[in-house]
């Protein structure tokens, strides 16, 4: 990707196998991706790639998604935002939507869900309007409740 080319998806995935799966799979939907694996890279990226949308998962090695999240909005504020994790201890709804996470989803990211999902989220931005204001879990095409 072209420096300066704003990009679709920002993948923030310590697990490097894990994000480079997304990644690829992602392309293959004629996504723009960029990668990030830790929070400090992660703000680099968005700061790079101004992203339609960004996948964060939960825990990273420098800081949790919640911390990187506080730091993303102000810097993405019409971006979609989906946390994803294995492990969401002490992470509420209520959090989620002050920090106006789109949707969470749950690991193993159910991959064919997560690009309909995405694709939806791009869509929307390509067509200028901002990331949604429907909160959930990921369901049925972008969000739904648990």
């Amino acid at each position: 990707m072209a420096l300066g080319t704003r990009c679709d998806v920002l993948i923030v995935e310590d697990n490097v196998l894990q994000c480079d799966e997304m990644a690829d799979f992602l392309t293959r939907s004629d996504l723009l991706v960029a990668k990030a694996y830790n929070g400090a890279e992660a703000r680099e990226q968005a700061r790079t790639y101004d992203p339609r949308v960004v996948l964060l998962d939960f825990n990273l090695p420098d800081m949790t998604g919640v911390q990187l999240a506080e730091t993303l909005r102000p810097l993405l504020p019409n971006a979609a935002i989906l946390m994803m994790s294995g492990r969401i201890d002490g992470l509420s709804e209520r959090t989620l939507e002050a920090l106006g996470i789109t949707v969470f989803v749950n690991k193993p990211v159910p991959l064919g869900p997560l690009r309909q999902a995405v694709m939806k989220l791009v869509e929307q931005s390509r067509s200028g309007q901002d990331a949604p204001q429907q909160k959930g879990w990921l369901g049925t095409g972008v969000g739904g409740r648990r």
